[in-house]
């Protein structure tokens, strides 16, 4: 089980300290930290990257290139919802990182009374998970899931994938590596999308690795 409520909040406060905030609010970002009362949940992104608003990712969306002969962009955007967070390592309106491809992070939280399929178990959601992600990225292919681990006292498993990432402002594909870490904590089950390339030699390993090892639950 994750950590308890007293331990949480006093984590929480050293994470925002020094930052003037509204007690009541749910989700909070202080330097490298990022706290959702609402979820539970404090991490630390990687030192140097930023943190997306929600409505630089909708852009940002809106400018990713996906094969809607089969799947329509707003239909996507509509099922998957508002990401909890959005972190990128190359801020996206910055005139030096025009054409760059920047590795992210993003979190979608879904409550388990909002999934429309049937499961029979949290390790045949994760079998299934994939499978409407192949239907949305190019050349999607799913290489193994490690699992299960623990992450911070709650069972997840990563699955390992790639696809070719297609965008507005890049000149031509990049050959992107998906790492999925899923987690089953409380009533909610939250993805955790990491994208890097070795193709265009943005491999961040190392981040991805120090940013799951930050997470802390309630």
């Amino acid at each position: 089980m994750g950590i308890g409520k007293k331990e949480f909040f006093k984590r929480a406060a050293k994470a925002l300290a020094g930052l003037i905030d509204n007690p009541l609010k749910q989700v909070s970002t202080n330097n490298n930290y990022y706290v959702n009362k609402q979820f539970g949940i404090i991490l630390e992104k990687p030192d140097t990257w930023g943190f997306v608003s929600v409505n630089d990712y909708e852009r940002l969306l809106d400018e990713q290139i996906i094969d809607e002969e089969w799947v329509d962009k707003e239909e996507v955007a509509e099922v998957v919802g508002e990401p909890a967070f959005i972190i990128t390592k190359y801020w996206p309106d910055s005139p030096e990182n025009e054409g760059k491809f920047s590795p992210t992070i993003g979190a979608f939280i879904t409550h388990k009374s909002e999934l429309d399929f049937e499961f029979d178990s949290f390790e045949e959601l994760i079998e299934l998970s994939g499978e409407g992600t192949a239907v949305i990225l190019k050349d999607f292919r799913e290489y193994e899931i490690e699992g299960p681990i623990q992450i911070s006292g709650r069972k997840a498993y990563i699955r390992h994938a790639s696809y070719l990432f297609e965008h507005l402002k890049l000149n031509g594909d990049v050959l992107t590596r998906l790492t999925v870490l899923i987690i089953e904590h409380n009533d909610y089950y939250y993805y955790i999308n990491m994208h890097d390339s070795d193709e265009v030699g943005e491999n961040a390993h190392n981040e991805f690795q120090t940013f799951m090892k930050s997470i802390v639950l309630i």
